[in-house]
């Protein structure tokens, strides 16, 4: 099939995983600090007591390969749907908290891990076994559906907290959650979603002796340390490069719009172009808007450009690594070893956090983190250019020949 005419079969799928992932776990993410915020007015927390409930993302990395085993097997659909009511209960546990933190931090853990086949971890899977074609832009379409969410949500739920309180806010996600997560199980119909119980269980020690797994691990480890470093620090980080608060809040709203742009550009450049050139030249870009931002002197126009330069590679990093993943490794394992490799995502995340706030109390200036970054990216950019090339990289393998893209009328059951 050529790419427009996958599209089309596959656009159920590509609804389903858009949908889901617009109505899983990463939905959350973005709204959180609106909970904490009426969480810490309501039960007089302190800042810190709420943000320890993050300890559930580095604990989330670790489990990921094991639910990914659990996907390869039993197939999204049945993973997916109990995912989704685990994830829809643990809202509910949040809407009905009295103040006791030993119970916030047990439902965020199971909001987190019990409900994170809801996430990229499941709907990329679909996505990467039904395209062969299309598979860089129809990622890329899919992962939109977190960027939607990130967009829709805040001023609904920020809306509904200040009219009717947290309690509700909490009960309308976990509405949101279960009718969207459901009613995108119901759409898929590729047969990757289905149980396949001849799948072998991968062998997770067998990933220590390929070299593609660890190049890949690295570079998604160094994107994710150098844009969500720069994320976490950003209006701090805008308003000592000389610019008012109110400027910084419009970039915020610029790097948002230029991650939702880069998803797609970035997908298309990769079923277009060289997968590895591609990726090294977005990184490169990223390499290029930190410098830009570190010698900009104010100029409102020259930090926005840095800006969009950056939020290039803060949407590419899910694309790169979903890509990469199914191009390069079996893909009838696709979800152990995505899994895997996203504990190097999550980490990176926790890593640039605290990176970025030590550097800066260390030095007294972002100069040095930005300059991390930048060698990040180049680093991460190196990296991809070492990964194997299409024609020498173990050939994915067709789960069967029904949930496999079919490349031409002629082909066989």
């Amino acid at each position: 099939m050529s790419a427009s005419a996958e599209l089309r079969a596959g656009g159920l799928d590509l609804l389903a995983a858009t949908l889901g992932l617009m109505c899983g776990v990463p939905a959350y993410t973005p709204v959180s600090s609106l909970f904490f915020r009426a969480l810490e007015h309501e039960f007089m927390w302190s800042k810190t007591a709420a943000a320890i409930s993050l300890i559930a993302l580095p604990v989330t990395a670790i489990c990921l390969p094991f639910v990914g085993v659990l996907l390869d097997r039993f197939g999204v659909r049945r993973v997916a749907a109990l995912s989704v009511i685990c994830l829809t209960l643990s809202y509910g546990w949040l809407s009905m908290i009295n103040g006791n933190l030993g119970s916030f931090y047990a439902a965020i853990l199971g909001l987190n891990v019990l409900g994170c086949a809801t996430g990229p971890v499941a709907f990329t899977r679909v996505i990467a076994t039904r395209f062969d074609k299309a598979r860089g832009l129809a990622l890329a379409i899919a992962l939109l559906g977190i960027s939607i969410g990130a967009m829709v949500l805040p001023p609904v739920l920020a809306h509904v907290i200040s009219v009717s309180g947290w309690r509700t806010a909490y009960r309308l996600l976990a509405v949101i959650s279960f009718v969207g997560g459901m009613l995108a199980i119901a759409l898929m119909r590729s047969r990757a979603a289905s149980s396949n119980l001849d799948v072998p269980t991968l062998a997770f020690a067998s990933l220590a002796g390929s070299k593609d797994f660890w190049l890949l691990s690295g570079a998604i480890f160094c994107i994710s340390v150098a844009s969500l470093g720069i994320v976490t620090q950003f209006q701090s980080l805008i308003i000592e490069r000389g610019l008012s608060p109110a400027q910084a809040v419009t970039l915020l709203s610029g790097l948002a719009a230029s991650v939702f742009a880069s998803r797609l550009l970035v997908g298309r450049s990769l079923d277009s172009f060289s997968p590895q050139w591609t990726a090294t030249s977005v990184l490169l870009l990223a390499a290029v808007g930190c410098c830009l931002l570190l010698l900009q002197n104010g100029s409102f126009a020259y930090a926005a450009t840095a800006v969009s330069l950056i939020g290039f590679s803060i949407g590419a990093e899910l694309d790169l690594l979903s890509f990469f993943c199914a191009r390069n490794f079996d893909l009838r394992h696709f979800s152990a070893i995505y899994g895997a490799i996203s504990f190097f995502f999550y980490t990176g995340i926790a890593a640039g956090g605290i990176a970025y706030g030590a550097l800066h109390d260390l030095t007294g200036t972002y100069a040095w983190p930005l300059l991390l970054s930048a060698a990040l990216f180049l680093v991460a950019g190196s990296l991809f250019l070492m990964l194997s090339s299409e024609s020498g990289a173990r050939r994915p393998q067709r789960m069967t020949a029904r949930a496999a893209p079919i490349r031409n009328s002629n082909s066989h059951p």
